[in-house]
């Protein structure tokens, strides 16, 4: 049973319009088959949509969805942010690198070439903490790869490529490419090291794949064309030099006289003061923070703050985003934001000196990557709590601080899980139906300060 069957008498303008039809619609009001009962099937939103919207039976065949037209099928979901607009919540997968044969391909006839311009994108809103069944599609389209960007994913292309040329496959890694890069992608369990052609060395299976943060810049392209922020660096710098150029014109300075110089009036009551004056570092970002512009999102940087505070115990741990118990539960970490935080994006890291008591410095700014160790670690914790969910092992004490058994610090170094900020009442929906309060995740202050040399 589906609401239409595919056939070759379609037009692609009866693919595209009948796509349309999705925009609005909720994940469930589409299910026929319950596909979305399917859990830990990462491919079970496209293989639902695929069946039962358009007819087409799910397989493995390495011919199209749309086989009598070339076009495939590619369902991604994107977050709404608080106050910044939408991101996408993992990057996009366009096929998996034949490290035997491509790397006598030329663009032209690559994978990535094929895929950006054959390909329909349907985009559904994940919500945090919420089912899946909820979730709505926002937008489709037939994916078209802006001409302004085709020269960096030709270099990135010829990148993985002169790589896997010097026999060096086993090397890749998601930070050595801009916005397309070579994502690990396999069965896990040890199954995904394979032969290269120049070397010895087992490499891991991957893929070609649009970054997180590429992704972002594009949907917004599509569906907020109108507020996408750009900082207009010059074009004729790199993104270094020019976060280079910007920051040393700052170091040593103090925030009050760097308040001045850039006419920022905030207060340092603000507890997010020393982040906002350094997102206005880069120009006037009224809505949204510089992690969110398309030079960023498109580079694959993100800014965070370390703050050596006067009182050395007043020093804090790093926080990042907040759990979402439904994307744990359902989802690889290879597939999860978690995986784009850590394996695609790089990090700058401005230092603030308190010099006195609520007296702050520009100290130094660090690129800082983070290494295989640390990604295992977040894997290592990811799954711990994916393991807690699927066993049902979680248990909340409903005292008057709601405790928990999840992972506290120096369980699984350097991440800890606890509350973040004074909105500690603000609660969340497991998916087994169990009400925990909202938790962040944490990386340990000593580890990050020893990463900026404090």
């Amino acid at each position: 049973m589906s609401t239409y069957t595919y056939t070759k008498d379609w037009k692609v303008e009866d693919i595209l319009e009948k796509a349309k039809e999705l925009e609005g619609k909720s994940l469930g009001e589409i299910d026929l088959s319950n596909w979305l009962m399917k859990g830990g099937n990462k491919g079970r939103v496209g293989n639902m949509i695929q069946s039962d919207f358009f007819g087409i039976e799910p397989n493995s065949d390495r011919e199209a969805d749309f086989k009598h037209h070339g076009i495939e099928l590619k369902v991604t979901p994107v977050k709404r942010k608080r106050k910044d607009g939408f991101s996408s919540k993992e990057r996009l997968v366009l096929g998996m690198i034949n490290y035997n044969e491509d790397y006598k391909l030329a663009f032209e006839n690559s994978i990535p070439n094929k895929k950006t311009k054959n390909t329909l994108l349907i985009f559904y809103l994940h919500e945090e903490n919420q089912p899946v069944n909820t979730f709505k599609i926002l937008k489709t389209i037939l994916f078209k790869l802006p001409e302004s960007d085709l020269p960096q994913v030709k270099v990135d292309y010829e990148n993985i490529l002169m790589m896997i040329r010097e026999g060096r496959a086993h090397e890749l890694s998601e930070k050595q490419q801009k916005f397309m890069s070579a994502c690990t992608k396999g069965q896990g369990k040890g199954k995904d090291w394979v032969k290269q052609p120049f070397s010895k060395e087992l490499a891991k299976s991957r893929a070609y794949s649009y970054k997180v943060g590429y992704m972002s810049a594009y949907f917004r392209t599509i569906m907020t064309p109108n507020e996408i922020e750009k900082i207009c660096f010059p074009k004729e710098l790199s993104f270094e030099e020019n976060v280079e150029l910007t920051f040393n014109k700052y170091i040593g300075k103090t925030a009050e006289d760097i308040a001045k110089s850039i006419n920022y009036s905030g207060s340092l009551k603000d507890k997010s003061y020393l982040a906002k004056i350094t997102n206005k570092l880069f120009g006037d970002h009224t809505k949204t923070n510089v992690n969110n512009t398309e030079e960023f999102q498109k580079n694959g940087y993100a800014i965070k703050i370390v703050t050596d505070r006067f009182y050395a115990s007043k020093n804090q741990d790093m926080s990042f985003q907040n759990l979402d118990f439904t994307e744990i539960q359902f989802e690889k970490f290879e597939d999860s934001s978690w995986y784009g935080l850590f394996a695609e994006t790089k990090y700058i890291v401005a230092v603030w000196k308190e010099y006195e008591e609520n007296k702050y410095r520009l100290l130094r700014y660090i690129y800082w990557t983070p290494d295989q160790y640390f990604i295992s670690q977040a894997e290592k914790i990811y799954n711990h709590i994916q393991n807690m969910l699927l066993e049902d092992k979680i248990v909340i004490t409903k005292d008057r601080s709601w405790t928990d058994n999840l992972p506290k610090k120096n369980c699984i170094k350097p991440f800890q899980i606890r509350p973040k900020g004074t909105k500690q009442n603000s609660c969340v929906t497991l998916p087994n139906g169990q009400v925990i309060k909202k938790k962040t995740f944490y990386i340990d202050k000593e580890y990050i300060r020893n990463i900026v040399g404090l």
